[in-house]
């Protein structure tokens, strides 16, 4: 009997493409709000009660974690998203190997964690290490699975387990770190939530293993699956950099504040951007045969999040002096920095950061290789003259670096998309001209509110001036870009209505 073939999207008109797209936008956006509102109270009262350095531990045990997500996860399960045509032999093949490699991996670490965490410097990182082993073992369960529900475009149904595993998981880790569990209070809160995700996907996706092992399937998704190794193993590289030079420095508070800078920048970008990127992959491979609806789709999904993430990270970082103490503590002033240098960069996140989803979409593997390998040699060169100015120089290193790439990736895009690299480093710039008047205007009422005011107060007046004021130069300046909005809006909405008539 042949293997069972699963076609990719491909085969489905654009507008069917662009209808799944916008309904697994809805739920993921939905999900990212929700999740948000709650994971910010949650970590206000976490970050309060276990302060850096627990958050210092995990995230240089994440550098542990990170060499294995290199060769294991994602990297071998996305050739299974932008291939298409696979079979069950694919399926199973991809499955085995990266249940076979995570358990390798879990038991080297688990075995080795004493020495392991002495050579990053960080002791403490020892005694985690087998727990997460563990749980790295129990995620990979759900790889393919997961590959296929994003291949389908149903991540409506990954946005369902997520929040019933965020709500489970933060729960538990608020409990645990009332109780005094300290860094367990974070371990056993991922443990919950990762027995919930796996056990929810594989019960979704509706597919179990076979043993149809080949390596003529093997080799079919060998040349894609190599590429996306390497591609992981310099952005590993690229991001464990920073961290390590700072562990040397700072120690594990420093890097605990270096992380909380990255979430809540990364936080804010995930709410505005995080959904448009999840599924950008998805949605170019299933359409990258029609480069003009690709164009279409680029120019009003960038035309929103420009509108969106300009005045929301330059926002956020005015206020920042006043709203990281309000909600985490004095403990945590020294991020203060770092989370404004880290949210300037929604400059170049609201385009730049889907660059190399695109370029993973049309095919084109070994262009993110290019840029990663630029980036990490930025760093090396930065690193001599930021390090001396501990976190926020760590920070500043990371968004230069971060910058300097970004005409490169644009280009690369141009070459293998055919989409204007000009157009993308200038799209939006109505809302970043808005968005920096805004500044300049919250900046001004600043300076002439009373000292004594509660900080509330004051929070609250800057948030209301720079609405009305971005509100207002975006009717001004940016009358043609709410327009543009306004257009593509309805372009979504006749693409939507038009496979609804049609079904």
């Amino acid at each position: 009997m042949p293997p069972a073939r699963y076609r990719s999207p491909s085969d489905m008109t654009a507008s069917l493409v662009i209808r799944r797209a916008m309904r697994n936008l809805v739920w993921m956006f939905a999900h990212s709000w929700g999740s948000a509102v709650f994971g910010l109270v949650s970590f206000a009262i976490m970050a309060r009660i276990l302060g850096p350095e627990p958050y210092g531990v995990m995230a240089l045990a994440s550098l542990v974690f990170g060499v294995v997500g290199i060769f294991v996860g994602p990297p071998l399960t996305e050739s299974l998203q932008q291939r298409e045509e696979i079979t069950d032999t694919h399926l199973d093949t991809t499955f085995w190997l990266n249940s076979g490699l995570t358990i390798l991996f879990s038991l080297v670490i688990a075995l080795l964690a004493g020495p392991i965490a002495s050579l990053i410097g960080a002791p403490a990182v020892a005694d985690v290490l087998p727990a997460l082993s563990l749980l790295m073992v129990v995620g990979s369960i759900e790889g393919v699975p997961g590959a296929l529900l994003q291949r389908r475009l149903e991540n409506e149904k990954v946005v369902l387990i997520e929040t019933v595993s965020e709500v489970v998981s933060t729960g538990t880790g608020l409990v645990l770190a009332i109780m005094g569990f300290g860094v367990w209070a974070l371990v056993l809160s991922m443990a919950v939530g990762t027995v919930i995700s796996a056990a929810g996907i594989i019960y979704v996706a509706k597919w179990r293993p076979g043993f149809a092992v080949s390596g003529e399937a093997f080799r079919e998704l060998f040349g894609f699956n190599r590429d996306t190794v390497l591609t992981y193993l310099l952005g590993y590289i690229d991001d464990a950099i920073p961290r390590f030079l700072l562990s040397i420095v700072g120690g594990e508070r420093a890097v605990g504040l270096l992380a909380m800078a990255g979430n809540v920048s990364g936080m804010l970008t995930e709410l505005l951007m995080g959904p448009f990127n999840e599924i950008a992959m998805n949605v170019v491979a299933r359409l990258q045969s029609s480069r003009k609806t690709v164009h279409d789709l680029l120019d009003r999904v960038f035309a929103m999040t420009t509108a969106a993430i300009y005045p929301a990270t330059l926002g956020l970082a005015m206020v920042a002096p006043l709203l990281i103490p309000l909600l985490v503590g004095e403990e945590w002033v020294a991020a203060i920095l770092p989370v404004q240098i880290f949210l300037i960069l929604g400059i170049r996140d609201a385009t730049g950061t889907f660059n190399i989803a695109i370029l993973r979409g049309v095919g084109d593997s070994r262009s993110p290789l290019l840029i990663l390998m630029i980036g990490i040699v930025l760093l090396g060169v930065m690193a001599p003259f930021l390090m001396p100015y501990g976190v926020s120089g760590i920070a500043a290193m990371i968004a230069l670096r971060t910058f300097l790439t970004w005409p490169l990736s644009a280009w690369l895009v141009q070459k293998a998309a055919g989409y204007s690299a000009l157009h993308q480093l200038t799209v939006g710039w109505r809302a970043l001209l808005s968005a920096l008047g805004m500044v300049g205007a919250v900046w001004w009422v600043r300076s002439f509110l009373p000292e004594g005011l509660p900080e509330v107060v004051t929070i609250a007046c800057l948030v209301a001036t720079g609405m009305l004021v971005y509100a207002g130069l975006m009717l001004v300046i940016g009358a043609r870009q709410v327009r543009e909005i306004r257009d593509g809006m309805s372009w979504f909405r006749n693409h939507h209505d038009g496979v609804a008539d049609a079904v």
